[in-house]
């Protein structure tokens, strides 16, 4: 997710489904770039084969590393989507992120560029396999997973054949992040005067981090961010240590190479480029990548694109896709629904629709032996935060 793990608001706190007997469940590994290896689930529907090529998907997280499962809270929502794919006919490989569960790679080195090579190895991966039609695989990406769907879709040569954004930017990431403030405090009920004294602030930091200031410069932006914010949220103030650290966290943050790329990362150009039939889900009460701010750049965006997305906002929801009060990220846990049943089946019905009615590949030959599909192996990817 966008403001998850690497998010800049520091002062703000942030029914699992099983995957049924009639599918194949394989643990594989897929070569990544520059030697990575991509630990993941890979999942066949029942009765695909070199002799009945299926569809297929990649599974893209968002920010932060995550596992396969995009595990928040204990609940497991690519899981979910995954299972009802396959009892659609739809197969799926999804993997964790490189440096993160059984993915080997040093992930907090990363930036969207390399997460965005590492989906492409998945899609390569998948066309070597004999039970998976080469012409039909996509992906289904979630807010930053999202943004690199999107990249990947750009004409005239897409990495992919269609892609579900779920909840994708629109704007730059720190357009994104200065929002997610505005949105947040708004809800807390900030005094309109302190909440733009606070956006201000928050603004001149994402400036001197595009403008690749010098530490000092850096640490007296975090600073005022921090005090600015803290204003709003906290009374009394924490100690002055407490402030401090978090001060250094900060700096930790934005100095990183994702965040850095992440900032100054605009998708207006590659929305005007969309390659591949796409469906976009935007979440209603979403405050981290909110449809308002969120929404219009792919409305504009589109209209001089000659292959135009479906675009969906989601009633009630949150960034997750779950039911929500207020989208707030301090519901995630309490919510009992890891996302909702129907925005998953919204997101199979779609694929099965836009596979159907895209021409398929057949096998060069008949099989002579049994296929490469794996013993089903449990998962034991580790949690993750939001």
């Amino acid at each position: 997710m966008v403001s998850g793990g690497q998010g800049v608001d520091v002062a703000l706190a942030g029914q699992a489904a099983s995957e049924v007997s009639s599918e194949v469940s394989s643990e594989v590994v897929v070569d990544g770039p520059i030697g990575n290896k991509l630990a993941g689930t890979f999942l066949l529907p029942e009765g695909a084969s070199p002799t009945h090529r299926v569809p297929a998907v990649v599974f893209i997280t968002g920010s932060g590393l995550q596992d396969r499962d995009e595990t928040i809270f204990g609940h497991k929502p690519f899981r979910a989507i995954a299972t009802t794919l396959a009892q659609a006919g739809i197969a799926s490989i999804r993997c964790d992120d490189r440096g993160f569960g059984k993915s080997t790679g040093d992930g907090k080195l990363a930036t969207t560029f390399d997460f965005l090579e590492d989906a492409k190895a998945q899609v390569a991966w998948l066309r070597t396999r004999p039970e998976i039609d080469p012409k039909q695989i996509g992906v289904v990406g979630h807010s930053e997973g999202g943004l690199i769907g999107l990249l990947m879709s750009q004409a005239p040569d897409p990495a992919m054949n269609f892609a579900v954004l779920l909840a994708p930017p629109g704007i730059s990431g720190g357009e994104i992040l200065v929002g997610q403030s505005a949105d947040m405090f708004t809800k807390i009920k900030v005094p309109p005067i302190q909440l733009a004294f606070t956006l201000e602030k928050h603004r001149q930091l994402i400036d001197a981090v595009v403008a690749n200031a010098d530490e000092a410069t850096l640490t007296l932006a975090m600073r005022a961010l921090v005090d600015a914010q803290l204003d709003c949220v906290a009374k009394p103030k924490p100690p002055e240590a407490t402030i401090e650290s978090t001060v250094k966290q900060g700096l930790a943050q934005v100095s990183s190479p994702w965040m850095r790329t992440f900032i100054a990362l605009d998708p207006a150009p590659a929305i005007r480029h969309i390659g591949v039939p796409m469906l976009i889900l935007f979440g209603e009460r979403d405050v981290q990548v909110s449809p308002a701010r969120n929404l219009p750049p792919y409305q504009e965006g589109i209209l001089d694109c000659p292959l135009k997305p479906t675009i969906v906002i989601i009633p009630k929801a949150n960034h997750l896709f779950q039911p929500a009060r207020t989208g707030m990220p301090d519901e995630y846990a309490a919510i009992k629904v890891e996302i909702d049943p129907e925005v998953v089946k919204k997101i199979s019905d779609w694929v099965v629709s836009t596979t159907s009615s895209q021409p398929s590949s057949q096998p060069i030959s008949q099989p002579t032996g049994p296929t490469n599909a794996l013993p089903s192996v449990p998962d034991a990817s580790p949690r993750s935060s939001p």
